[in-house]
């Protein structure tokens, strides 16, 4: 099914800073009109989609100590939120909290600190 082709492709391309929703459709062959129609079947928009996407991998982000000294400006831009407050409004929308406060509550160290 192609929305099912799109939604793989956008997760697999996250970080592309050319994933719009225009760069979708186009990349499948469809348009704009279209990919917005294949998206009512999951009852979002295509651009929701993509935020819901981003917003998932920088809660994973967050999660993982490998990233614990990263800054949530730099989680923000590696899944391509251009603007911080952005991505602090979007992630406090969707998480009810901010990704700091995500971030203290879900940290998983591996094991104890030497």
């Amino acid at each position: 099914m192609l929305l099912d082709v799109m939604r793989t492709h956008v997760r697999k391309h996250l970080a592309d800073p050319e994933l719009r929703v225009e760069e979708l459709a186009r990349r499948h062959h469809v348009s704009v009109r279209q990919t917005y129609s294949l998206s009512e079947r999951i009852g979002t928009t295509p651009g929701a989609y993509l935020r819901e996407q981003r917003l998932l991998a920088a809660r994973t982000m967050l999660s993982d100590p490998r990233y614990d000294r990263r800054p949530v400006s730099s989680i923000a831009a590696a899944v391509r939120f251009r603007d911080l407050n952005a991505f602090e409004r979007a992630f406090r929308r969707q998480y009810g909290t901010t990704p700091a406060g995500w971030r203290r509550e879900h940290l998983q160290h591996s094991g104890p600190l030497l």
